[in-house]
């Protein structure tokens, strides 16, 4: 390009006296990597909960969700490997506290590893025996399907609402109880209106149950935490596929079931066009913390390992920017972090069968999430930016400021003039830190950029995640 036809730089205002949301951190859920992963050897093990959850070696996570199952037998028919998550409690009412040791193992480690860790217990479906096709007549009641109801209806059958919350804080009080581990908040649905969750066809645990039924199992649910004791956990709800279905959703509830909710869980899975706004405003009216609770995404054809694919990245930095800056959300959880050769979805790639070698290699997701969650660390606020493709957060301290930017373009690079304003700087030029994410490199620390009177000038090259650090 020649020096005549060269665009001037974009102008972008960051502000630190304008605050938004006090961050809580990142996550991933444990369904269902932890149930395959949790069989690996104790030191392979941990070197994935490094390159999560260490602050330092890895990703810096501090959040994960736990997933209660429900489902009778690990070799269910009915359910692809790793995903049958068996359920504590039997028909008749006893219990098997030896059931899903994997994913308890990781979720263990995760505890010992992860700095002040936030934990959150999520269930896809009832148990066996309380779902819509439980029919105790049948032989070894066989009928009772967890991976949806018949014909995509219901399946929590109607009548079992006390019983399923029941169940759900019977397992966090024993987690509590014996095992160590307090979970701050009971999520009782996933994707619970979605109309995918089919009899013997999705492959997985799920349940349809409407807002109706959520109101039902949400006040048996606070009311057995409290009659448990179990005071430090509070109910967080619904966990929709989409924002806008979270939104019908909790305007379904009545102002009593609304009360009981702490926290309120979305998924965005939804294309970027949405507008969160009206979300946001309803939050903000009932005064409820709110979490982006799950969305995984692919990058390119699987099951193919590409490992300068930039697309699944490239689609992450707009999620999280979307996310945390235009929905405010206060925490940003991936689904499935580490993920077998079914899909591309994970930040982590290991077969999941035949992988005795305990063998994993990296997605380009795992990078462009570290953009982020190595430098906008839990309890930093989210700082207003003029940017369309910028995060900018404030550290804990404030004294850090932390911008990341995008640029989703495929050839084109962008370049951009950064202005900090309301921020007191020495009179000499200020070091910038600076990290990329591109087709060529993985969170690769670059040369640093100077700031000079509050402003630097940056260059970011096509598809690529760029992180510039400003310490004052």
């Amino acid at each position: 390009m020649s020096i005549e036809n060269q665009q001037p730089p974009i102008p972008i205002e960051i502000d630190p006296s304008i605050h938004a949301q006090t961050f809580e951190g990142w996550g991933t859920s444990l369904a269902w990597w932890a149930n395959v992963l949790g069989g690996w050897s104790e030191a392979k093990q941990q070197e994935i909960i490094n390159k999560l959850y260490d602050a330092d070696q890895g990703l810096g996570m501090t959040i994960a969700r736990y997933n209660i199952g429900g489902t009778r037998n690990a070799d269910d028919p009915y359910l692809d490997y790793g995903k049958a998550i068996l359920s504590y409690q039997n028909e008749d009412g006893s219990w098997d506290w030896s059931r899903d040791a994997r994913q308890r193992a990781i979720l263990q480690k995760i505890h010992q590893t992860a700095e002040n860790p936030i934990f959150e217990a999520f269930s896809n479906c009832p148990p066996w025996w309380m779902t819509g096709s439980y029919d105790e007549s049948s032989p070894n009641s066989a009928e009772g399907c967890t991976t949806g109801g018949i014909d995509g209806g219901d399946n929590l059958r109607e009548g079992r609402e006390k019983e399923f919350a029941q169940y759900l804080v019977d397992v966090l009080l024993h987690f509590r109880e014996e095992w160590g581990i307090t979970f701050r908040t009971l999520a009782p649905f996933n994707e619970p209106v979605a109309g995918w969750w089919k009899y013997r066809i999705t492959r997985q645990e799920g349940a349809q149950i409407l807002p109706p039924q959520q109101e039902k199992v949400i006040h048996e649910a606070f009311d057995a935490l409290r009659h448990a004791g179990l005071h430090e956990t509070n109910v967080s709800a619904s966990d929709e596929s989409f924002v806008e279905m979270a939104h019908t959703t909790w305007n379904a509830f009545s102002a009593e079931t609304k009360a009981l909710i702490s926290q309120v869980n979305t998924h965005t899975y939804n294309d970027f066009s949405y507008d969160p706004t009206p979300f946001l405003e309803a939050m903000k009216a009932d005064g409820k913390k709110l979490w982006m609770s799950e969305v995984g995404l692919e990058n390119g054809e699987h099951p193919t390992v590409d490992p300068q694919a930039m697309s699944g990245a490239i689609r992450l930095a707009q999620g999280i920017t979307k996310d945390l800056k235009m929905m405010q959300a206060e925490a940003w959880v991936y689904w499935q972090a580490v993920e077998s050769n079914v899909s591309t979805w994970g930040l982590i790639f290991a077969p999941f069968e035949q992988n005795d070698a305990e063998s994993y290699t990296f997605y380009k997701q795992y990078y462009a999430l570290g953009n982020y969650s190595r430098f906008i660390r839990p309890g930093s606020i989210v700082i207003a930016n003029s940017g369309a493709q910028s995060l900018a957060a404030l550290s804990p301290s404030s004294e850090r400021v932390v911008i990341v930017t995008y640029n989703d373009d495929p050839s084109e690079s962008a370049t951009y003039q950064y202005q900090v304003s309301s921020l007191t700087i020495h009179d000499t030029p200020v070091q910038i830190q600076v990290y990329r994410t591109s087709a060529e490199e993985n969170l690769a620390q670059l040369e640093p950029l100077l700031l000079e009177k509050g402003s630097f000038t940056a260059s970011v090259p096509p598809c690529s995640i760029t992180t510039y650090i400003i310490d004052r």
